[in-house]
């Protein structure tokens, strides 16, 4: 099933992921009437710029996730352009991989765990908080209790690396900062699957597999354009089985 969101808010979106985000929604058989890309400097966004310059449905937000007043103004101006059609989609793609460090037990700094839980987890808890009238403004529209991501969702950006049972399994050690923080947005993300449910609104998280990004280093075995186009095929797919799961580009299920 293709993605059908009329309404549709991706953060982090100047530069990697989030930029592919915006670049291959626009291009789906039904692209969004309305996508908000939102990012942190705007002005220095220049690839953003150009997508808006050549599609009037996009429409560019300053926003540092860190900032609750930027997130309240952000919504405010999202409330403003969506207006009675609510948001069919919020993608959390926001995130922080500090590499500068091995992240082990001997090096790892309260600062960086801090900062890594800031941006990784409670910026996504507090951006659905604040999105969740307008969430629930587009799901109340549907007239159908099934969810769906053209519906009402929440898509947290997290990674396989937050899986405690593959790491316990097999998976490599280091960088700590990260790995917790995305282990705590998995329960995040379990918790307001449970909460939502019954108002029609689905949370995933999706892990988008090793990407050739700034964050993901060349040294990953995957393009970004091969990356989204599955991770939207999958987006477009999720609904009850995938509600309050972590879920890999292909839509398997992975363990938490």
């Amino acid at each position: 099933m293709s993605l059908r969101a009329k309404t549709i808010l991706v953060t982090g979106a100047s530069r990697g992921l989030g930029l592919e985000f915006v670049r291959q929604l626009l291009e789906l058989p039904t692209p969004p009437e309305v996508l908000i890309a939102a990012c942190r400097d705007p002005e220095k966004a220049e690839d953003l710029q150009r997508l808006t310059k050549s599609n009037s449905a996009v429409k560019i937000v300053k926003l540092d996730v860190e900032k609750d007043d930027e997130i309240d103004k952000t919504v405010e101006v999202v409330s403003n352009y969506v207006g009675e059609r609510g948001l069919n989609l919020l993608i959390n793609n926001a995130g922080i991989l500090y590499k500068q460090m091995p992240g082990n037990i001997a090096d790892v700094t309260r600062e960086i765990m801090q900062k890594h839980f800031s941006v990784n987890v409670t910026s996504q808890v507090m951006m659905s908080q604040k999105c969740l009238p307008l969430l629930l403004k587009a799901s109340s529209l549907s007239g159908s209790n099934e969810l769906s991501t053209s519906k009402a969702a929440v898509i947290m950006i997290s990674a396989i690396r937050g899986s405690q049972t593959l790491i316990n399994a097999e998976g490599p050690l280091g960088f700590i900062h990260y790995k917790c923080s995305k282990t705590a947005l998995d329960m995040a993300t379990v918790l307001l699957a449970r909460e939502l449910r019954d108002v029609g609104i689905l949370v995933t998280a999706l892990h988008p597999g090793w990407v050739k990004t700034d964050m993901g280093s060349s040294e990953a075995p995957l393009g970004i354009e091969e990356s989204i186009r599955d991770c939207l095929r999958t987006i477009g797919r999720a609904g009850e089985e995938s509600n309050g799961k972590l879920i890999d580009l292909k839509g398997n299920i992975l363990p938490y």
